[in-house]
């Protein structure tokens, strides 16, 4: 069975877009709760300074329900030419906009939801990217390891309090040494307080040694879903 399919994007907006880029998610929050190889759909605006930047998690079945599915919907079509009319993007219009930062990945491993996790389906938690880059190719797989040993270690130690609710492993599908961490947490004081740990200042400590480069985005989320169609 093939793994499921991903994108996290970041769509650099012009200033005053947010409240705009919120009603826009919304109706495409709704549609893909009913498309039939949707799975997930997350998105939240950057705490960095560009605070009208959106950055958004998509998840399939299949790679078919990204670039055939969703883009077909009469909602996605028309939400589409919504945003060009408000210029919501910063710098050029349209669906070939540099402003558009999609990566593409296959799952590697990890979790989006812990069943004891009383607020697992929260729209507005806390959301880390970790961008990883390896200087070779073959340094890729033991870079994938590290990152699902390190999510898979984390989803049995958090129990109902638990401060991470997702931890789930990327693997880049057009870049040969990407890989992405993208971490959940239930706020920000949360992440804060998880990022200053022992546990995780010592895993991004083995991490540096095998990546020539790393980015982290920060963004709160303000809706959405995740995991709708769980593997089997």
């Amino acid at each position: 069975m093939a793994p499921k399919f991903y994108v996290v994007a970041r769509v650099e907006s012009r200033e005053g877009a947010l409240p705009i880029w919120r009603d826009r998610i919304t109706s495409l929050v709704d549609v893909s709760a009913n498309e039939r190889l949707g799975d997930s759909y997350y998105w939240g605006h950057s705490l960095g300074p560009d605070t009208d930047t959106i950055i958004g998690l998509e998840g399939y079945t299949h790679p078919v329900g990204f670039f055939m599915g969703h883009f077909e919907t009469d909602v996605f079509k028309a939400q589409t030419k919504l945003i060009d009319g408000d210029e919501l993007l910063k710098t050029q219009q349209g669906l070939d906009s540099p402003d558009y930062d999609l990566h593409h990945y296959d799952l590697e491993g990890g979790f989006l939801k812990r069943a004891d996790d009383p607020d697992r389906d929260s729209k507005t938690s806390h959301v880390s990217v970790y961008h990883f880059w390896t200087a070779e190719e073959a340094q890729r797989p033991e870079l994938l390891k590290k990152l699902v040993e390190f999510a898979d270690g984390l989803k049995g130690t958090q129990g109902p309090s638990g401060p991470v609710q997702s931890a789930v492993v990327l693997k880049e599908i057009r870049h040969p040494t990407m890989a992405t961490f993208w971490l959940r947490t239930k706020n920000t004081g949360a992440y804060n307080d998880f990022k200053a740990s022992a546990t995780f200042t010592k895993f991004l400590e083995d991490v540096k040694k095998i990546t020539a480069k790393s980015q982290v985005l920060e963004s709160q989320a303000f809706n959405g879903h995740l995991e709708l169609k769980p593997a089997q």
